[in-house]
């Protein structure tokens, strides 16, 4: 096939069309972005977040709306993400630790604490709209490992559940409502750039909880959002600390407006400061 393109150029010319036609009309960031943008999970995230993280590099806070605060531990890195475990502690607005959980992607177990809350305190939030308190506790789904079995327990360890996975799967439409499910969603954002302006990332962290009777005419499960942290969006291409694009140096030259200083790459005289890029030790540079 290769030696068939080099014996026919205007083939391998059509070829090369094609492909430059690809990159610039469908393989290219502005067109991926659209895309993104298009999935509504994104917008409606970023829309319904309840809380934020003040720096894109330290995801180790995430500041509450309502008051409060959302403690990772260890911290967040959007470098990493997908996540492959959380550890959380949430506070609230005087800084009393009201609950945790924790959260592992490989094996899908995760627990969950909510404080105990006095029928008093609770009142005194003004917002309950109850007499009653909070008992608290702390849910668990374990999923041993080498093992078909998902193991629950419920707050006060009184009441304890196993799941064969393999007969949840078969099973899946008669079974589903009675598996409780957690799910982690996020976004690292998106950069601003000429078409569009940036788009903050996020993570959220839910659970769905079945109904207490799922057999029940009408019974939905319930979900309980944990949190859902807005990520400051990245920053542009000339301002993201890297060399990419057409930049001849980090952040510099190309099509940036910034230009370059003496002794970093160039390619051309408008690339620099001095207007003059030249040979150093072979290499192109701007020169003095």
């Amino acid at each position: 096939a290769i030696e068939a393109l080099v014996s026919d150029p205007a083939s391998l010319a059509r070829m090369r069309a094609n492909c430059r036609a690809a990159v610039e009309e469908e393989l290219n960031w502005d067109r991926e972005r659209q895309k993104i943008l298009s999935i509504g999970f994104v917008r409606d995230a970023v829309a319904s977040a309840t809380g934020y993280f003040q720096d894109r590099e330290d995801l180790s806070i995430c500041i509450k709306n309502a008051g409060g605060q959302v403690i990772f531990d260890p911290p967040l890195v959007v470098g990493e993400f997908p996540p492959t475990e959380l550890g959380f502690t949430l506070l609230d607005e005087v800084a009393e630790e009201c609950g945790k959980g924790t959260w592992a992607n490989d094996d899908q177990s995760y627990s969950i604490t909510i404080n105990e809350v006095s029928a008093d305190d609770l009142a005194g939030t003004g917002g309950s709209g109850t007499t009653d308190g909070i008992t608290g506790g702390t849910f668990t789904i374990e999923n041993p490992v080498d093992t078909n079995q998902l193991n629950v327990s419920c707050p006060g360890g009184l009441e304890a559940h196993s799941f064969n996975e393999l007969v949840t799967q078969k099973c899946l439409n008669d079974v589903a409502d009675f598996v409780p499910t957690a799910t982690v969603e996020y976004s690292v954002g998106i950069p601003e750039s000429d078409a569009s302006s940036a788009v903050p990332g996020f993570i959220r962290f839910r659970v769905e909880y079945p109904p207490t009777d799922p057999l029940a005419s009408g019974a939905t499960p319930r979900v309980v959002e944990y949190f859902n942290c807005l990520i400051p969006a990245p920053p542009a291409a000339c301002e993201d600390g890297t060399q990419n694009n057409d930049e001849t140096d980090v952040d510099c030259g190309g099509s940036c407006d910034a230009t370059c200083a003496e002794g970093q790459g160039c390619n051309a005289n408008t690339d620099c400061t001095s207007g003059n890029c030249g040979l150093n030790g072979g290499l192109k540079q701007c020169l003095p």
